[in-house]
Protein backbone atom coordinates (compact mmCIF):
# COMPACT_ATOMS: atom_id res chain seq x y z
CA UNK A 1 0.00 0.00 0.00
CA UNK A 2 0.90 3.77 -0.51
CA UNK A 3 -0.09 6.67 2.05
CA UNK A 4 0.22 9.96 0.45
CA UNK A 5 -0.72 13.61 1.23
CA UNK A 6 -1.94 15.35 -1.50
CA UNK A 7 -2.05 19.20 -1.40
CA UNK A 8 -3.22 21.33 -4.42
CA UNK A 9 -0.63 23.30 -5.57
CA UNK A 10 -0.35 27.25 -6.15
CA UNK A 11 -1.07 27.50 -9.50
CA UNK A 12 -3.21 28.86 -12.31
CA UNK A 13 -4.29 25.34 -12.91
CA UNK A 14 -5.06 24.04 -9.60
CA UNK A 15 -7.15 27.02 -9.03
CA UNK A 16 -8.82 26.08 -11.87
CA UNK A 17 -9.47 22.28 -11.16
CA UNK A 18 -10.90 23.57 -7.79
CA UNK A 19 -13.25 26.23 -9.72
CA UNK A 20 -14.37 22.87 -11.81
CA UNK A 21 -15.19 20.30 -8.60
CA UNK A 22 -14.56 22.57 -5.97
CA UNK A 23 -18.44 23.15 -5.41
CA UNK A 24 -19.59 19.67 -5.08
CA UNK A 25 -18.96 18.54 -1.58
CA UNK A 26 -17.67 15.64 -0.47
CA UNK A 27 -17.96 14.28 -3.86
CA UNK A 28 -15.24 17.26 -5.04
CA UNK A 29 -12.67 14.78 -3.86
CA UNK A 30 -13.26 11.92 -4.93
CA UNK A 31 -13.51 13.55 -8.25
CA UNK A 32 -10.25 15.71 -7.42
CA UNK A 33 -7.90 12.67 -6.83
CA UNK A 34 -8.95 10.62 -9.64
CA UNK A 35 -7.12 12.79 -11.37
CA UNK A 36 -3.96 10.94 -9.65
CA UNK A 37 -5.34 7.34 -11.01
CA UNK A 38 -6.00 7.58 -14.44
CA UNK A 39 -3.85 4.89 -14.91
CA UNK A 40 -6.42 2.13 -12.47
CA UNK A 41 -9.23 0.32 -14.33
CA UNK A 42 -10.82 1.35 -10.43
CA UNK A 43 -10.97 3.24 -7.43
CA UNK A 44 -7.91 2.05 -5.92
CA UNK A 45 -7.85 4.54 -3.16
CA UNK A 46 -9.31 5.99 -0.26
CA UNK A 47 -9.08 9.05 1.42
CA UNK A 48 -9.88 11.80 4.31
CA UNK A 49 -10.31 15.48 3.41
CA UNK A 50 -8.82 17.84 5.80
CA UNK A 51 -8.87 21.81 5.87
CA UNK A 52 -5.12 23.05 5.54
CA UNK A 53 -3.56 26.48 5.58
CA UNK A 54 -5.60 28.84 3.86
CA UNK A 55 -8.58 27.27 4.09
CA UNK A 56 -7.38 24.95 0.77
CA UNK A 57 -8.38 21.12 0.86
CA UNK A 58 -5.49 18.58 1.39
CA UNK A 59 -5.87 15.04 1.68
CA UNK A 60 -4.19 11.75 3.05
CA UNK A 61 -4.86 8.95 0.62
CA UNK A 62 -4.60 4.94 0.85
CA UNK A 63 -3.85 3.56 -2.41
CA UNK A 64 -3.22 -0.03 -3.51
CA UNK A 65 -0.42 2.07 -6.93
CA UNK A 66 1.58 4.71 -6.30
CA UNK A 67 -0.17 7.90 -7.61
CA UNK A 68 0.99 10.03 -10.48
CA UNK A 69 3.81 12.54 -9.41
CA UNK A 70 4.01 14.64 -12.14
CA UNK A 71 0.74 16.64 -12.37
CA UNK A 72 1.14 20.46 -11.85
CA UNK A 73 -2.45 20.50 -9.96
CA UNK A 74 -0.42 18.60 -6.72
CA UNK A 75 1.81 18.67 -4.84
CA UNK A 76 2.14 14.96 -3.59
CA UNK A 77 4.19 13.50 -0.98
CA UNK A 78 3.87 9.31 -1.25
CA UNK A 79 5.56 6.50 0.89
CA UNK A 80 4.77 2.84 1.07
CA UNK A 81 2.89 1.80 3.66
CA UNK A 82 2.94 -1.32 5.39
CA UNK A 83 2.45 -1.13 9.29
CA UNK A 84 3.59 -4.05 11.24
CA UNK A 85 1.30 -4.56 14.21
CA UNK A 86 1.23 -7.25 16.88
CA UNK A 87 -1.39 -8.56 19.09
CA UNK A 88 -2.20 -6.46 21.90
CA UNK A 89 -0.99 -3.51 20.60
CA UNK A 90 -2.47 -0.48 21.23
CA UNK A 91 -2.55 2.40 18.83
CA UNK A 92 -4.15 5.70 18.71
CA UNK A 93 -6.65 6.62 15.73
CA UNK A 94 -8.61 8.95 13.82
CA UNK A 95 -11.17 7.42 11.85
CA UNK A 96 -13.88 9.18 9.57
CA UNK A 97 -16.88 6.90 8.99
CA UNK A 98 -20.60 6.47 7.73
CA UNK A 99 -22.71 5.05 10.59
CA UNK A 100 -25.66 3.05 9.11
CA UNK A 101 -28.52 0.85 10.49
CA UNK A 102 -30.92 -0.89 9.35
CA UNK A 103 -34.61 -1.11 9.94
CA UNK A 104 -37.39 -2.88 9.12
CA UNK A 105 -40.39 -1.10 9.29
CA UNK A 106 -43.93 -2.14 10.17
CA UNK A 107 -44.74 -3.76 6.53
CA UNK A 108 -41.22 -6.01 7.26
CA UNK A 109 -39.36 -3.40 4.80
CA UNK A 110 -35.55 -2.82 5.59
CA UNK A 111 -34.30 0.52 4.99
CA UNK A 112 -31.05 1.62 5.90
CA UNK A 113 -30.68 4.75 7.93
CA UNK A 114 -27.95 7.28 9.28
CA UNK A 115 -27.91 6.18 12.88
CA UNK A 116 -27.82 9.36 14.51
CA UNK A 117 -30.71 11.08 12.18
CA UNK A 118 -32.48 7.58 13.36
CA UNK A 119 -31.64 8.30 17.21
CA UNK A 120 -32.63 12.00 17.05
CA UNK A 121 -35.89 11.03 15.15
CA UNK A 122 -36.54 8.65 17.73
CA UNK A 123 -36.54 11.54 20.32
CA UNK A 124 -38.67 13.70 18.59
CA UNK A 125 -40.87 10.91 18.58
CA UNK A 126 -40.33 10.31 22.30
CA UNK A 127 -41.00 13.73 23.28
CA UNK A 128 -37.63 14.62 24.28
CA UNK A 129 -36.32 17.30 21.81
CA UNK A 130 -34.45 19.36 24.12
CA UNK A 131 -31.09 20.17 22.38
CA UNK A 132 -29.17 18.68 25.13
CA UNK A 133 -31.22 15.72 25.23
CA UNK A 134 -31.17 15.24 21.50
CA UNK A 135 -26.77 15.12 21.43
CA UNK A 136 -26.92 12.98 24.08
CA UNK A 137 -28.50 10.45 22.65
CA UNK A 138 -26.91 11.45 18.88
CA UNK A 139 -23.83 10.77 20.80
CA UNK A 140 -24.95 7.24 22.29
CA UNK A 141 -25.80 6.14 18.93
CA UNK A 142 -22.84 6.88 17.65
CA UNK A 143 -21.12 5.08 20.16
CA UNK A 144 -23.25 2.49 20.18
CA UNK A 145 -22.19 2.04 16.20
CA UNK A 146 -18.58 1.92 16.90
CA UNK A 147 -18.37 -0.58 20.06
CA UNK A 148 -20.53 -2.88 18.36
CA UNK A 149 -18.86 -6.12 19.43
CA UNK A 150 -19.25 -8.30 16.09
CA UNK A 151 -18.51 -5.01 13.83
CA UNK A 152 -14.82 -4.88 16.27
CA UNK A 153 -14.31 -8.70 16.19
CA UNK A 154 -14.33 -8.69 12.37
CA UNK A 155 -11.90 -5.68 12.22
CA UNK A 156 -9.65 -7.35 14.47
CA UNK A 157 -9.79 -4.57 17.16
CA UNK A 158 -11.42 -3.86 20.44
CA UNK A 159 -11.86 -0.38 22.20
CA UNK A 160 -10.78 -0.27 25.72
CA UNK A 161 -12.54 3.23 26.03
CA UNK A 162 -15.13 4.97 24.08
CA UNK A 163 -14.01 7.38 21.64
CA UNK A 164 -14.16 11.11 21.50
CA UNK A 165 -16.88 11.98 18.71
CA UNK A 166 -15.40 15.12 17.09
CA UNK A 167 -17.56 15.90 14.84
CA UNK A 168 -21.30 14.73 13.22
CA UNK A 169 -21.33 16.45 9.31
CA UNK A 170 -24.29 16.01 6.83
CA UNK A 171 -23.14 15.97 2.99
CA UNK A 172 -25.24 16.41 -0.09
CA UNK A 173 -22.91 16.69 -3.74
CA UNK A 174 -24.29 15.09 -6.96
CA UNK A 175 -22.81 12.71 -9.25
CA UNK A 176 -21.57 12.90 -12.64
CA UNK A 177 -24.93 10.98 -14.05
CA UNK A 178 -27.13 13.99 -11.66
CA UNK A 179 -28.33 11.57 -9.32
CA UNK A 180 -28.36 13.80 -5.34
CA UNK A 181 -26.12 11.85 -2.82
CA UNK A 182 -27.06 12.44 0.74
CA UNK A 183 -25.21 10.85 3.55
CA UNK A 184 -23.34 11.68 7.01
CA UNK A 185 -20.58 11.17 8.82
CA UNK A 186 -18.99 10.69 12.39
CA UNK A 187 -15.36 11.44 13.18
CA UNK A 188 -13.95 9.37 15.88
CA UNK A 189 -10.70 9.75 17.80
CA UNK A 190 -9.71 7.44 20.52
CA UNK A 191 -7.20 4.37 21.29
CA UNK A 192 -7.94 0.62 20.10
CA UNK A 193 -6.17 -2.45 21.04
CA UNK A 194 -5.59 -5.21 17.97
CA UNK A 195 -6.97 -8.30 18.77
CA UNK A 196 -6.21 -9.82 15.17
CA UNK A 197 -3.83 -8.28 13.14
CA UNK A 198 -4.26 -9.96 9.98
CA UNK A 199 -7.44 -9.40 10.05
CA UNK A 200 -7.39 -5.92 10.93
CA UNK A 201 -4.64 -5.11 7.89
CA UNK A 202 -6.72 -6.86 5.78
CA UNK A 203 -9.73 -4.37 7.01
CA UNK A 204 -7.62 -1.42 7.05
CA UNK A 205 -6.55 -1.59 3.13
CA UNK A 206 -10.54 -2.02 2.21
CA UNK A 207 -11.47 0.79 4.36
CA UNK A 208 -14.03 1.01 7.07
CA UNK A 209 -17.53 1.31 7.15
CA UNK A 210 -19.89 2.65 3.65
CA UNK A 211 -19.68 5.99 1.40
CA UNK A 212 -15.39 5.03 0.81
CA UNK A 213 -16.02 7.03 -2.37
CA UNK A 214 -16.93 10.31 -0.35
CA UNK A 215 -14.16 10.18 1.85
CA UNK A 216 -15.01 8.07 4.38
CA UNK A 217 -12.98 4.60 5.80
CA UNK A 218 -9.47 5.65 6.36
CA UNK A 219 -8.01 5.23 9.46
CA UNK A 220 -4.95 7.64 10.97
CA UNK A 221 -3.47 5.76 12.94
CA UNK A 222 0.24 5.96 15.12
CA UNK A 223 1.68 3.88 17.82
CA UNK A 224 1.49 4.84 21.29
Amino acid sequence: MYLSKVTLASSGQAAALFARFGGNGAYSGHQMLWQLFTHASDRPFLFRQEIGPGGRPEFYVLSQIAPTQDLPVFQVQTKLFSPQVQTGQRLAFKLRVNPTICVTDEHGKSRRHDVIMHAKHQAKQSGKVERETANVLMNEAAHQWICDEKRLAAWGIQLDVLPDVERYTQHKSQKKSGRQVQFSSVDFQGILTVTDPERFLAQYAQGFGRAKGMGCGLMLIRPL
